[in-house]
């Protein structure tokens, strides 16, 4: 099931996935994990089995830009991260977005083609972890 977190223990599993995924396992600094824009953006909550297990948030830049789109470890494979993308997109199409944005690790690429998205421009840095931008119109 994948939610919109309206609730602040709903949004503290999002922290916790993130920071299991990001500051855990990719070695993000954890002063970078949490930033200034959590208040202005849209969280999303995947639970599998009613346990969370998946996170990404939406941010109005014009565009719906995706970020901080998190699996833990045993919930990849099962298709709750395309679950929980598609629910962002779909709801950032409802409020009105023609085009969603991301900065994706060199690595998800291949995930995020399967859901339509292009990568464009040069590989770059964020937090020590090669990404590319990514689009895709809705």
């Amino acid at each position: 099931m994948i939610t919109i977190v309206t609730t602040a223990a709903d949004r503290q599993a999002c922290y916790d996935i993130r920071t299991t995924v990001f500051v855990g396992e990719q070695n993000v600094p954890p002063e970078l994990e949490l930033d200034d824009l959590e208040d202005q953006c849209t969280h999303f909550l995947a639970r599998l089995d009613g346990v969370p297990m998946g996170t990404a948030r939406l941010l109005d830049r014009g565009y719906a830009k995706v970020q901080r789109v998190a699996v833990m470890k045993e919930a990849r494979g099962t298709g709750l991260g395309k679950r929980l993308m598609e629910a962002l997109l779909d709801h950032a199409r409802d409020i009105g977005f023609t085009e969603a944005r991301l900065d994706a690790q060199v690595s998800a690429i291949p995930f995020y083609e399967k859901l339509g998205f292009t990568a464009e421009g040069p590989v770059f840095d964020d937090a020590g972890i090669p990404h590319r931008l990514m689009t895709k119109p809705l």
